[in-house]
């Protein structure tokens, strides 16, 4: 009896050392995957993090160019505003001119001067078309 005694505590003991070796090497991997778990977690956050940053900093290098696209369009149109309105004064402007230029050449054919020297220079203008035509 005391070999099957001994044959039962030693199969009891043999599971228990395979149960003990099991979770020896379980805590082991455990342990190892965790090290290495923390160790990829950590780089993939340390990546993360650096294409965050690239990331804010293309978000500020865009939103300063659309400020400065936005100045500009700005700036152009207060441009275009104030050619238009030089424009419409120098439109004015040269109508007025033309108006008075109009006026004194109606003025200078009203006088009784003109209508003298046309009258007088008439019979030259006559024989100079017909020198042209001839």
């Amino acid at each position: 009896m005391s070999e099957s005694g001994s044959h039962a505590t030693n199969q009891a003991d043999l599971r228990d050392a395979s149960r003990e070796r099991l979770l020896a090497e379980i805590g082991l991997l455990q342990h190892q995957f965790s090290m290495t778990d923390s160790g990829q977690l950590h780089a993939q956050k340390a990546q993360l993090e650096f294409e965050i940053e690239v990331l804010k900093r293309e978000l500020a290098d865009s939103e300063m160019r659309v400020l400065q696209a936005r100045d500009y369009a700005q700036g152009c149109a207060a441009e275009l505003g104030e050619a238009q309105a030089n424009f419409v004064l120098h439109q004015q402007l040269a109508d007025r001119q033309v108006r008075q230029a109009r006026k004194k050449a109606r003025d200078i054919y009203a006088t009784r001067t003109w209508k003298i020297g046309r009258l007088v220079m008439l019979p030259a203008r006559i024989v100079r078309r017909i020198l042209k035509v001839g």
